[in-house]
């Protein structure tokens, strides 16, 4: 997601809040926690993001203006998507995935340390934390207001090549514009964890029935994690949707923060395609409950 929220969508989100004008895109209370097998997976709500047709750009059209007045919303919007992390138990161990906003995108967020207060959960008992990717909504929890490591133990895992698109200044040169302010929160957290950043390579194992699933083109190294106990599975896709609303029907309306919107599109179709076959259960970092994908017409549908 983006640095440069604008006043009028923070605003007109914060408007529709008490309203519940929500629909099914966003904006209910925080779903869970889910048991897989052994596992326990809890969403944990950072904040509500105003996302506006103009960074869905192909939305910005008769048809997305329907569907946004469908769900009882203005037809520019915004609609207020979630911004989840994830905290994942087995035992007396705990995982992140992902960290939320922390500070970095203003006020209406960084509240991943207090859900994890709630469940009983210090920063300090965090063993490990995965990254979907580096986008500041995904990491800037990371780090405290003085951007030093919020947790104190846990080891960072991503993919190498999200490392290493962060740490390239010709890729930051090269960036487009909505890109740009990215890298200094990528890099920040890079800084902050010097020694605690593990790189990984496609699908490899993050801890026994855990896996990485490489899912490129929102960002190079863009992954989510599979997390399976017998037959229980459950797929977080990390940034696969940024609206379920606009996004299920239209798998090829693309955001303004995908490093490569051609392959965002393919992984998008791969993914949904692949849990409609599989019938695995998934969510993401911005869907607000968890389900099961269908094809509905050229595109699908989250039940």
């Amino acid at each position: 997601m983006a640095l440069h929220l604008s006043r009028r969508g923070l605003l007109a989100a914060s408007a529709l809040l008490p309203l519940g004008l929500y629909g099914p895109a966003a904006g209910a209370p925080v779903a869970g926690p889910y048991k897989i097998g052994a596992f326990t997976v809890t969403p944990l709500r950072d904040g509500l993001f105003p996302l506006e047709p103009s960074m869905i750009p192909s939305s910005d059209c008769a048809a997305g203006h329907a569907l946004l007045t469908g769900a009882g919303l203005p037809p520019q919007g915004p609609s207020p998507e979630p911004v989840n992390a994830f905290l994942i138990r087995r035992g007396d161990r705990h995982w992140l995935l992902d960290a939320g906003c922390g500070t970095v995108l203003g006020p209406g967020f960084n509240r991943v340390t207090a859900a994890l207060a709630a469940e009983g959960v210090r920063p300090d008992q965090v063993e490990t934390v995965w990254l979907s990717h580096l986008h500041a909504d995904h990491a800037g929890g990371l780090l405290t207001p003085n951007r030093l490591a919020r947790f104190a133990n846990a080891e960072l895992v991503l993919q190498e090549r999200e490392a290493a698109y962060w740490s390239d200044a010709g890729a930051r040169a090269s960036a487009p514009t909505a890109l740009s302010p990215m890298f200094d929160t990528a890099q920040a957290v890079l800084a902050a964890y010097p020694d605690r950043i593990r790189r990984v390579s496609g699908e490899a194992e993050l801890a026994p029935g855990i896996h990485a699933l490489p899912l490129p083109g929102h960002t190079p190294g863009h992954m989510g994690v599979m997390i399976a106990d017998g037959p229980a599975q459950l797929l977080i896709w990390g940034d696969i949707i940024h609206s379920r609303l606009l996004q299920m029907p239209h798998p090829d309306w693309t955001v303004i923060w995908d490093t490569d919107p051609a392959e965002a599109i393919a992984t998008r179709r791969y993914i949904l395609d692949r849990a409609a076959t599989d019938g695995v259960s998934v969510t993401g970092m911005h869907l607000a409950a968890r389900g099961t994908i269908e094809r509905s017409g050229a595109g699908y549908a989250l039940v």
